[in-house]
């Protein structure tokens, strides 16, 4: 009876590790501003992320062998709004990149399509959690009729602790994604071409 409560026990040891646990890389958007001094885009831009890409599930290295899951552009989605709403005139959310209704009430002249790479890792042996985060966000921009103007990237990366992770298990992933957007804000008001 001993023996076989002890393989009872292995089994859901063995079936449990490297298992895939649910988070989130929504990045806490407060305080994320036009910086002083910068002047927005004088252009109203439509941000599409294709139905397929919002509901895209990502599993990524976690910690002691197990393994981390998230949908990186339905988590980003909102940061990615608010960074075209501080640098440009307008922003507006396109179903679909035809949909010409949208296009021609809102007066876009830009379309931003995001592509969203992320890698997760953790130094934790008996903890789930991933400690080291990064966001790798690139946008190409096109005009309306589909011609590329630019590809803005940028790479954000995120740490925490264990004491960190005790109340936020996500806390790496969505500093990450903050890192990623601030440096893509940044990137997106420098860039000469989508000025022009």
């Amino acid at each position: 009876m001993q023996s076989l409560r002890l393989g009872f026990m292995m089994a859901v040891v063995i079936m449990a590790a490297g298992c895939a646990h649910q988070m989130t890389i929504r990045a806490d958007i407060a305080g994320l501003a036009l910086p002083a001094g910068a002047t927005p885009i004088p252009k109203n831009i439509g941000l599409h992320i294709s139905p397929d890409n919002r509901a895209k599930e990502v599993t990524t290295p976690g910690g002691g062998g197990d393994k981390v899951s998230y949908r990186p552009y339905a988590d980003m989605e909102t940061g990615l709004y608010k960074v075209f709403g501080n640098t440009f005139q307008n922003v507006d959310l396109l179903s679909t990149l035809s949909d010409v209704n949208s296009i021609a009430k809102h007066s876009l002249t830009l379309i931003a399509i995001p592509e969203i790479t992320t890698t997760s890792s953790s130094n934790g042996v008996f903890t789930w959690m991933a400690t080291d985060f990064t966001v790798q966000l690139s946008c190409k921009f096109t005009d309306v009729a589909g011609r590329e103007v630019a590809t803005v990237s940028s790479t954000g990366t995120g740490h925490a602790e264990f004491s960190d992770l005790k109340s936020d298990f996500s806390a790496a992933g969505e500093r990450a994604s903050r890192d990623a957007l601030e440096k893509f804000q940044a990137a997106v008001l420098q860039s000469e071409a989508l000025r022009k």
